[in-house]
């Protein structure tokens, strides 16, 4: 069977800062004025805290765990709308904090990844636990989705679509928070990855300014095709405090640019040690 096309709306806005409630208010609302037919909705990293690395305390101060309300809500959220919902979170188990990437599906489905690379210019290593399994592929309708989270994006062998064993993904995901003084690193380093793994890349990261004066400016969302393209979006929207892009995956014109040139089958095997 032929896997249909696939609808994605980028949400990029500026978070309130420590605010879950008024993050997810938001995110409501925009769920709620999505176009009809959208299959699913990528928010940006830690959607409903902002980049917490003040003190370990204050970030603990805000996790939750899988099973408590942040999560709960955006399984309410993905039932009702018909939509998967993807982004990152401030997760702990145990005594342990993680920034938590998360796959939630309108069936209740859900799949959980831990980011690997903290990034220690910014302190992330110093308030946050590493995660210690790969970066998963969820497979939704039809398509194969990696998701990875930020500074994961700066290392290929991490982002490699491995084309050998089992079925190679078709979108990478990457959400993040990624300051504007780094933008020209962040558009080329989507656009390689879209480019050697053959895929089509979705940035989704935040806007605005945070608390600590670092800008991420705005517009710096987007999709890049299979020859790192990126995609213009047709309906944008505005919401509070950000825009809601609309994307779609075309099916046909990825299968035929991997029978058409396929780099793939040249690919170079390795084996990751975590």
């Amino acid at each position: 069977m032929i896997s249909k096309d696939l609808n994605v709306a980028v949400v990029e806005y500026d978070i309130a800062w420590g605010d879950k409630q008024a993050n997810m208010k938001l995110v409501a609302d925009a769920i709620a004025r999505l176009p009809h037919g959208i299959d699913l909705v990528v928010l940006p990293e830690m959607f409903s805290t902002g980049f917490m690395t003040e003190s370990r305390e204050r970030a603990a101060s805000l996790a939750e765990r899988n099973t408590q309300e942040t999560i709960g809500t955006l399984q309410r959220l993905a039932q009702s709308g018909n939509v998967a919902i993807a982004g990152s979170f401030l997760a702990h188990t145990a005594s342990q904090l993680y920034n938590r990437a998360f796959f939630i599906e309108p069936n209740g489905d859900e799949t959980f990844y831990d980011k690997r690379h903290l990034f220690r210019m910014g302190g992330e290593r110093e308030i946050y636990n590493g995660g210690v399994t790969t970066a998963p592929v969820v497979r939704f309708r039809g398509w194969n989705i990696k998701i990875v989270v930020c500074y994961d994006l700066r290392f290929p062998a991490w982002c490699r679509n491995n084309f050998g064993k089992g079925d190679p993904y078709d979108m990478m995901l990457v959400v993040a928070n990624w300051p504007k003084a780094r933008l020209h690193p962040w558009q080329v380093l989507l656009a390689a990855r879209a480019i050697e793994n053959e895929s089509y890349v979705c940035g989704v990261n935040r806007c605005g300014i945070d608390p600590h004066g670092v800008d991420y400016g705005t517009g710096s969302s987007g999709l890049y095709d299979f020859k790192g393209k990126l995609c213009d979006s047709p309906q944008p929207v505005a919401i509070e405090r950000g825009t809601i892009m609309t994307y779609t995956l075309d099916r046909a014109a990825l299968d035929r640019f991997r029978e058409k040139f396929p780099a793939w089958k040249d690919a170079d095997t390795f084996t990751l040690s975590l």
